[in-house]
């Protein structure tokens, strides 16, 4: 089923709605900055688990986790010294992953060898409502195997509507995947290029 919201301004009765069916162990697909995401609560297993088989994709590959800002995010990451603090908050909100080691606060199956993915997307329907969830939520691409990137609500419909509990339609993503930088050692390392620019 596609619930429309609007893009810049979505209604707070269509995100409390999103809202329970993610707290039901429900499990989504909607727009990001860059990408259609898969996403449920990363608090609720279950859900990740009909994820990983929906994608038909490697359970030791991890899925990174959308922040609504850098104060939910920090709670995510172990620990954020002042430079990495500083290249954070010139990259997000935006089109970028970061790699972080990760705090006792990530469930162990979101994580790979210590180490969590995690965004901030620049989306006002993102950013309101993982406000309203107060936590966050998995994000993962709409690829399935030997498939093109499914990138509109109406493709997701045809393809996986009989397996999600919602699609949500709320603007259009980039179509581009977020560019995957690993802030765990002294300097960023370069993982993926993607949607964001990069050296910055």
């Amino acid at each position: 089923m596609i619930l429309t919201l609007h893009p810049d301004t979505p209604q707070v009765r269509h995100l409390e709605r999103i809202a329970e069916v993610l707290q039901r162990d429900g499990v989504i697909a909607y727009p990001t900055d860059t990408l259609f995401g898969l996403g449920c609560l990363a608090s609720r297993k279950k859900a990740v688990d009909r994820v990983q088989q929906l994608k038909v994709r490697d359970p030791k590959k991890p899925m990174s986790m959308l922040c609504a800002d850098l104060e939910m995010l920090s709670r995510y990451a172990r620990h954020l010294d002042t430079p990495t603090f500083r290249i954070l908050k010139q990259l997000l909100p935006g089109p970028y992953t970061v790699l972080l080691p990760a705090s006792r606060e990530v469930p162990r199956y979101l994580q790979n060898k210590q180490v969590v993915g995690l965004r901030i997307p620049d989306s006002p329907f993102c950013k309101a409502l993982l406000t309203l969830l107060g936590e966050p939520i998995i994000t993962t691409s709409v690829v399935l195997p030997g498939q093109a990137m499914l990138n509109t609500a109406w493709e997701l419909e045809e393809e996986l509507g009989h397996a999600l509990e919602l699609i949500v339609d709320c603007g259009q993503p980039e179509g581009i995947p977020s560019t995957i930088l690993d802030l765990c050692g002294d300097e960023p390392e370069l993982v993926r290029l993607g949607a964001g620019p990069w050296p910055l």
